[in-house]
């Protein structure tokens, strides 16, 4: 039968077979409908499977990189040095500086010294000269001075003596000062006597030897009050905690004159270095205690360091010390500074810190080693031109730092905009890198100047007196104690940085300020140790300078090793 046969004819069977025509290609056409919604939705949940899967990297990342620094914390070294073996400075084909070895013993430079030769330098007797001598007459028995063979007195040859270094311990004394009076009996104009001892404290027991050894105790040797309580009962007499807290408070009270003095010579230095750590401080009632912050402020062109406390870490204090500053500030990254920048009109220019941006890709090398060692590796280079121009002057230092430390410099800035994109935003690495890029302009800007240093150590370093302190003190006794002990902590400061024996020169200034003396510039830790050489720690200056050669040394040696073969 042909096609045409096969064909109904009938006009119902022919709308039966449309109908199930359309019928199958409705069914079609859900289906791909259906296929499609299948497709868009596996798609959607193929995305928020990766995207899921994407975070919980970069959190899994960023715990092993939290569990890494506390185990370096309680167990590893606090110093963050790189060890590195001889011949592998370089593993990531870094190109080192084009610096020149320093030969040992080459012009202009003194020959290098064994440790065994150092150690022999060191062992050199003690001076006795400065402390009493009591003499002790020990002879024979006259039995003992006759000869046992023909009896006869023996003659005096010779003698032996022996030193021994004895200790006695401090003691209380009461000084009674009498002055008679005298007047005429006959015409009475008046009664006459000699004037009374200088006192630092107004009608006080105390004198300035004993308020010295309190202040050195407390916030040189970090010996709370309550200890020196116990300490002067050893030694005869019980002085209340409360009597010794009011002369800690009267003695400030007197010193401030010279704290506000160190503060304006501070703040007319071109450049300044400044850091904050936190301290207890009991406010009272049902309060309990709160964190207040003592600030550190030191200057380049006036040697002084000046410390200034605040009930918290709001912009606010560091503004209102810094009202009148015009000239670089060395900070951290800490947000309360920007205002500061922002609102002095460029009187204020920030100086970042790049020990605190070495430390986060420090952090980073257990996670991704081979790009945090290539930072830390260009890091490196830049704290080796430092080490050369250290005892250079400002514009040799920075015509050596534009000539070797800028190429370096732009080698890392290439470096962080790379790692950018590569780099998990919360994993150690990428925090690194935000950082790093949020203070890039900041970081550079050290090399502008030849005043300006390239981390902020210094400040660090100087609030070590505060970190020790608060471990013995644990807190301040209330907010009034916080000022005043930022002014004890100056004084004490500028002694320690001028190698000053400190219970000499607080006993001076306690008796100088007492008497109303204005010269407060011959008072300055500075120009008081060169006008009393005798009570500068020399020990201490040979002690630093031996150090400093030591560290020189090692660099030296660090960098010939680096250096290309």
């Amino acid at each position: 039968m042909d096609d045409a046969d096969s064909l109904p004819t009938d006009l119902a069977e022919c709308h039966q077979l449309l109908l199930a025509a359309f019928q199958q290609a409705t069914q079609l056409e859900r289906r791909a409908i259906d296929s499609e919604q299948q497709a868009a939705e596996l798609s959607r949940v193929l995305n928020e499977t990766a995207a899921s899967y994407e975070q919980l990297q970069e959190t899994h990342q960023a715990t092993i990189d939290e569990l890494n620094a506390l185990k370096r914390w309680i167990y590893g070294r606090r110093r963050e040095r790189l060890l590195e073996g001889e011949g592998q400075g370089h593993l990531f084909e870094l190109n080192p500086l084009s610096a020149q070895p320093v030969v040992s013993g080459a012009a202009g430079e003194p020959p290098r010294q064994s440790v065994a030769s150092d150690r022999r330098q060191r062992r050199r007797e003690l001076d006795l000269d400065k402390l009493p001598h009591y003499r002790h007459e020990h002879d024979l028995s006259e039995a003992d001075k006759q000869c046992c063979g023909c009896g006869r007195a023996k003659d005096r040859i010779g003698q032996d003596e022996s030193r021994i270094l004895e200790y006695v311990p401090a003691k209380l004394e009461v000084h009674v000062y009498v002055r008679p009076k005298y007047a005429c009996r006959y015409c009475k104009e008046g009664v006459m006597s000699p004037p009374p001892p200088v006192r630092p404290i107004a009608r006080g027991m105390a004198g300035p030897g004993l308020i010295a050894q309190i202040i050195v105790g407390k916030f040189g040797d970090h010996l709370p009050l309550y200890r020196q309580e116990d300490f002067f009962t050893r030694h005869g007499l019980h002085i209340p905690r409360s009597t010794l807290c009011d002369w800690v408070q009267a003695a400030a009270e007197l010193l401030r004159p010279l704290y506000q003095r160190q503060k304006e010579l501070v703040l007319q230095s071109p450049v300044l270095w400044t850091d904050d750590t936190p301290v207890t401080v009991l406010v009272g009632g049902d309060q309990g205690s709160r964190t207040a912050r003592f600030w550190t402020y030191i200057a380049e062109e006036h040697p002084y360091s000046v410390y200034d406390f605040t009930e918290s870490r709001a912009r606010d204090g560091p503004a209102k010390f810094l009202a009148g500053f015009q000239g670089y500030l060395h900070a951290d990254a800490y947000g309360g500074y920007d205002q500061i920048y922002l609102g002095s009109n460029e009187a204020i220019i920030e100086v970042a810190c790049w020990a605190h941006a070495r430390r986060k890709f420090f952090d980073a090398k257990g996670s991704s080693p081979r790009d945090a060692h290539q930072v830390l590796e260009w890091v490196r280079q830049l704290y080796e031109v430092e080490e050369r121009t250290r005892e250079l002057s400002a514009d040799a230092r920075r015509e050596i730092r534009a000539a070797e430390a800028e190429p370096v410099l732009d080698r890392i800035a290439a470096c962080l905009a790379d790692l950018e994109n590569r780099a998990l935003p919360k994993s150690a690495l990428g925090k690194a890198v935000g950082y790093a890029l949020n203070q890039w302009r900041a970081l550079r800007r050290y090399t502008e100047d030849g005043r300006l240093s390239i981390d902020n150590n210094v400040s660090e370093r100087t609030l070590r007196h505060q970190a020790i302190g608060r471990k013995n003190w644990l807190f301040l006794g209330s907010e009034q104690a916080g000022p005043r002990a930022a002014v004890l902590f100056t004084i004490l400061a500028g002694a320690k940085r001028h190698r000053i024996e400190p219970w000499a020169y607080l006993r001076e200034l306690l008796l100088r300020l007492h008497g109303d003396d204005s010269r407060l510039d011959e008072m300055l830790p500075d120009k008081w140790a060169a006008n009393h050489p005798e009570s500068v720690l020399t020990y201490r200056l040979e002690e630093s300078r031996r150090k400093a050669a030591r560290q020189s040394s090692r660099r030296r040696h660090a960098r010939t090793h680096h250096l290309p073969r």
